[in-house]
């Protein structure tokens, strides 16, 4: 499983990985962006089996069901399945805590939930009451909080960054508690809430989501634009937010009201905050364009291959996909990947059949190997076309307005100014606050 999702994400970057206990009971908490494919990517950063909880209705799937449990994966009862059913969880916390009692990786989401919010939802007392449970009996357990940072859930061949938190023993805690057990709890639920706020992308109030993708454009990276870096960026774009919002409001609120005004001049002339048309000036403004346009030309025959040989399983891929998939973001990849790994794996060997039959048996599996790269590299290029024919029809339409675009160049800069100052602030905060601990 873990092999199969790499497929979708082939860039895994692991912080801090020497935190996680080679050996003995470890119970791995963490956010939920991305339903089933959250566990498979918390696996591969374990390196060894994780008996995960998921909802319970998933274990009455046919087939998929038996599968999960013989994985020794545990049923969570959740009440927005069935409220009836929640006094089973008893059971199964005893379940999980017998795994780690053995000495084996747990994993739990302790939001419950998955979803599509830049933020931790709520930390529920399940992980804390598993993990103490374990240590009442003597065991060393070891809570092991992960962010799990997607550049783009959905998006097939993005990236992962998986930061891993400073783990929580759950017997020192126990003994802290000097047998109080729900104050126990207590306590190392808001430590795993504070930790796993520290490892992921969380704005601590939600309606400023927007403001978080304007900023990433306004303040791309400065140590590389690779998809990890971008990743990075944000979650400090999002601790930035955080920081100012309750140090500062009132400047925070200012810098955003700039933003939408600027924003809306741009919309008001068929423009955005992604348009490279608003940041260069003369000779350069068409020399991208022409540049990107010549890479463009040498890869146009194999990326038209590529999508001729392939409409079928990815027309049949993305419908089947859309009848699947939820109301959030959360479950696309997931509903992509499965089907289209039956659909293109059957469309692969009906064309290699075909191939047999007329043309010698290398020819057929040379062809059979070459145009799945082909394939991915249709993926890439058609949305990059799309995107360029874009830019070159507003950079046509836009020629003859230099003065509009002059006034729209100088008030982004005035806004990066604003907000290049504010992240000089936040570092030397940041910096202050971890010499402090």
């Amino acid at each position: 499983m873990r092999r199969f999702v790499r497929l979708y994400y082939p860039v895994v970057e692991v912080s801090g990985r020497e935190r996680i206990p080679a050996s003995g009971a470890v119970l791995f908490c963490a956010n939920h962006p991305n339903s089933m494919l959250d566990p498979a990517i918390i696996g591969f950063v374990a390196q060894r089996p994780v008996h995960f909880f998921a909802k319970a209705p998933l274990f009455d799937v046919p087939v998929f069901g038996a599968v999960m449990r013989a994985l020794g994966m545990v049923p969570a009862y959740r009440g927005a399945d069935d409220r009836s059913q929640v006094k089973q969880n008893l059971a199964s916390l005893e379940a999980g805590a017998a795994w780690l009692v053995r000495g084996e990786a747990v994993g739990i989401f302790p939001e419950g939930k998955s979803h599509d919010l830049a933020r931790v939802e709520r930390v529920r007392t399940g992980a804390a009451r598993l993990a103490l449970q374990a240590a009442q009996s003597g065991t060393p357990v070891t809570l092991v909080p992960l962010g799990l940072n997607y550049e783009r859930k959905e998006r097939f061949r993005s990236a992962v960054w998986v930061n891993v938190g400073e783990p929580l023993d759950a017997n020192a805690v126990l003994r802290d508690g000097a047998g109080e057990d729900r104050k126990a709890m207590r306590q190392l639920t808001a430590e795993l809430d504070g930790r796993l706020k520290q490892v992921a992308v969380h704005l601590v109030e939600e309606k400023w989501e927007p403001f978080l993708n304007d900023l990433e454009t306004l303040m791309p990276p400065l140590d590389g634009s690779g998809p990890i870096e971008r990743v990075r960026q944000r979650k400090r774009i999002a601790d930035a937010m955080n920081h100012f919002l309750g140090a500062d409001r009132p400047r925070a609120e200012a810098v955003a009201a700039a933003i939408e005004e600027h924003r809306s001049h741009l919309d008001a002339v068929g423009l955005d905050l992604r348009s490279e048309w608003s940041r260069e000036q003369g000779a350069a403004r068409w020399s991208s364009v022409a540049g990107e346009m010549f890479v463009l030309a040498i890869g146009f025959v194999p990326a038209l291959i590529g999508l001729l040989y392939h409409l079928v399983p990815f027309g049949l891929t993305r419908l089947t996909a859309w009848r699947l998939r939820g109301p959030v973001r959360s479950t696309v990849a997931l509903s992509r990947l499965a089907p289209g790994f039956v659909l293109f794996t059957a469309w692969y060997s009906l064309n290699w059949w075909w191939l047999t039959r007329w043309l010698p048996d290398w020819v057929a599996w040379l062809w059979t190997a070459i145009l799945p790269l082909a394939g991915i590299q249709a993926l890439q290029y058609w949305p990059r076309a799309g995107q360029a024919a874009r830019v070159l029809w507003l950079r046509i339409r836009m020629s003859g307005r230099s003065g509009e675009l002059d006034r729209l160049r100088s008030e982004r800069a005035a806004v990066s100014e604003r907000l290049r100052a504010m992240a000089k602030e936040f570092a030397a905060a940041a910096r202050g606050t971890a010499h402090g601990q």
